[in-house]
Formats: C-alpha cells, structure tokens, sequence
C-alpha cells in the first residue's frame, strides 16, 4: 500500500510541476515511463517543449485538456463549477482542505490524486480499512475516473513531447489499476460507467428538488 501511495504521490508532483532535467534525470534512473529513450545529456530545445507542453496542458488551456474535473463533468465546460463543491465536501469529511482554491482548485488533478494517496494511506493505518478502502472507490468512481481517460487521451494526442503524453496516460492507466485491485480486495465489481453516471444524475435530481416546507402554527405569520 506505502508503495501505492508514493506513486500517487509521485503522479501528482509531476502533473504540478514543470519537469527538470535534474528531476528526469532521477525518474530515468528509476526507468519511469516516457524517459527510456530521452536524450543524454538532454538538450536545451527538449527542455523548452517540455516547459511549453506543461504550460501548454496546465496552464493556458491551449490543448482544452483541462486538468480540472468540472470542465469535462459540466455541461457547460466551465470551471469552479458543481464538481469542485462536491469535491471540497469529500475533503471536509476527511477535515482536509487545499492550500488556495484560487491557485489550484479542488478538483484539480493534482489535488484528487493527493486525496486518493491520503485515504489510502489512511487505510494501511487501520487494523480493519474496510471503510476507507470503499470511501476511496466510491470517490474514484464518481470523480477521478469519470474524466481522467478523456482528459489523459486529449493530452497524449495534442502535446509534443512523449513524456507529457505517456505521463498522461500512465496515471490514467494507474488510476485504473488502483480501482480494479479495490475491487477484488473488497469482493465488490466495479460499477459501469452507465451506472454511475445514471448514479449522479439521480443524486442531482435529487438535490435539486424544492424541499417541502411545513407550516407550524404559531411559528411564522399566516396569510
């Protein structure tokens, strides 16, 4: 599990962080995904792509692969919408909170793949993980995972360096790797994609029907 949550760890630093080469030269040596057939020593015009690729992808909106959840979950593509919402209450349960919304909202990337590895970390803590194991598949299942593949794909597609792109995808294929080992462990299939959406859509209809108020005489004025 430590190991799990290191890579998580790992992920998340690199989706926040324009890569140097001092740090590919340490994930070469660890043979990370995408640095294989780097370059040595790299050249200067390898690093700019790289600074333009990351700026380009998580910065600027050039690619419209938005690393925030909302833009790929919102009907309107536009940030800091409901997701974000749904998102920070999941971190208030856990009485976590990130650092400046502003600057990096909630359901960025960074920030979910930051939560996962806290639960789970969590979980390698507890002499009986049971809850936390099935709190970090329910939230994998109805965050992360219902964008990371499109937004993964859209990024390895439109960048111009290979390390962007196989970084892209290796963390959705991780994402992935991570929810199929939940569910063996807790003897539970994983839900489709067509019954989580259908699961949140209920969950919205839900939380947006008028409430009924009830009338207490001697409580308000009547009519």
């Amino acid at each position: 599990m430590l190991e799990v949550v290191n890579d998580l760890r790992l992920l998340a630093d690199l989706h926040a962080t324009e890569v140097t080469a001092e740090k590919l030269e340490e994930l070469r040596a660890v043979a990370f995904p995408g640095t294989e057939g780097l370059p040595q020593p790299l050249p200067a015009s390898l690093l700019d792509d790289l600074a333009c690729d990351f700026a380009d992808i998580y910065l600027n909106g050039k690619f419209h692969s938005s690393p925030q959840e909302s833009v790929w979950i919102d009907d309107e593509e536009l940030i800091c919408q409901q997701p974000m919402f749904d998102v920070r209450a999941w971190y208030d349960r856990h009485e976590l909170a990130v650092p400046d919304w502003r600057k990096r909202a909630d359901d960025h990337l960074v920030n979910e793949l930051l939560f996962i590895a806290h639960l789970l970390d969590k979980a390698a803590e507890q002499a009986d993980p049971q809850a936390l194991l099935e709190e970090t598949a329910r939230f994998m299942d109805e965050h992360l995972l219902r964008w990371l593949l499109p937004f993964a794909q859209r990024v390895a597609q439109r960048c111009h360096t290979g390390f962007y792109a196989t970084l892209a995808l290796e963390t959705a294929e991780y994402a992935e790797n991570i929810r199929n080992t939940l569910a063996d462990i807790l003897d539970v299939p994983r839900p489709s994609h067509e019954e989580i959406e259908t699961r949140m859509k209920a969950r919205q209809r839900s939380a947006a029907q008028p409430q009924t108020m009830q009338y207490y005489p001697g409580m308000a004025p009547s009519w």
